[in-house]
Order: structure tokens, then sequence, then C-alpha cells
């Protein structure tokens, strides 16, 4: 883990306090948002680190795109939360996406179960992990054959993303 530069700190901050912002009223993700966030993360890399600092912005970009990439396919996660980590691995660089992956994982969970705890649903939700942990191992896709798995479905109990992403990139920054 690299401590962050301030510029590049403040519009790390900026980029995810806005982002969940957004998430919370419109439950979108603005692309016009992520796109200046990684045209920053990649213009400040390379303007404070040369060309070594735009390879880490680039890797960054790949790696906050793919650790949210796998949940987008299944379904369990937005287009504008894989975007959203993409532009936090341009500001970032590759090591530390990683550690604010892992800590937006983590406040994920705690908030999701937080919001199952006050809407209901916790039961629910352990037959339905059950389900997709022997859809996944079968190699198949569960949103397939349950439906009301995929954030489409009215049913689900839906958490704005842009929340736990801000929460898990402020804790970062402020390690």
């Amino acid at each position: 883990m690299t401590k962050l530069v301030l510029p590049i700190a403040a519009a790390l901050a900026s980029l995810v306090i806005v982002a969940a912002y957004s998430d919370v009223r419109t439950r979108l993700i603005p692309n016009a948002l992520v796109s200046a966030g990684a045209i920053a993360g990649v213009s400040l890399n390379l303007w404070l680190y040369g060309w070594h600092g735009l390879l880490q912005s680039l890797l960054g970009l790949v790696v906050g795109f793919a650790v949210f990439l796998l949940p987008f396919l299944l379904q369990g996660t937005g287009g504008g939360d894989v975007k959203l980590m993409a532009a936090i691995g341009s500001l970032a660089g590759p090591m530390n996406t990683l550690v604010i992956f892992v800590l937006v994982a983590v406040s994920g969970g705690v908030m999701a179960i937080g919001l199952l705890l006050i809407k209901g649903g916790m039961l629910q939700t352990f037959r339905n992990v059950g389900f997709i942990l022997k859809e996944l191992a079968h190699g198949r896709a569960p949103h397939e054959s349950r439906p009301d798995l995929s954030l489409d479905s009215e049913r689900s109990v839906k958490l704005p993303y842009g929340v736990p992403i801000a929460v898990g990139t402020l804790l970062f920054l402020s390690l």
C-alpha cells in the first residue's frame, strides 16, 4: 500500500463522494463523472510520476475494472460501479486498488446486512446465497434460472453500491 499524494487523494475523495451522492439520488453513476475521474487519474499520475506513473495508472484502471467485472456479469452490481472502480484504479494504482476493493467489500457486506435487518429478508438471503453458490459450482449463471436474483428484479433489496465504494475508498485514504 502506497500513500497517495494530496492532489491524487483529493481527486479520489471528490470522485467517490460525488458518485455516492449521485447513486443514492438517481441510482446511476454518470459516465461523464467516471470518465473525468479516469482522465484525472491518468493525467495526474503522468504529470507527477512520468511514464512510470502512466503505467501504474493504466494498470490500476485495469485492476479496478477486473475486480468488479464478475459481479457485473452475474448481474450483482451495475455497470456504473465497474466503471467507478476503474476510475478509482486509475487514480490509486493497482496495489492500492486491491486494498480499496477489500475495504469496499467489507463495507458493502456490513451495509447489506444492515439493510436486510432493517427491511427484512435475512433468511431469504441465506437461501439465495446457497442457491447462487450451487449454480456457480455447476458453471451456471444464477440469474438465468432465477430472474429474481437479478438487479432488475422488483423484489430484490437494492443497495446503491456507490456508497460502500465511497466508504471503502475514504477508509483507505484515512489509513
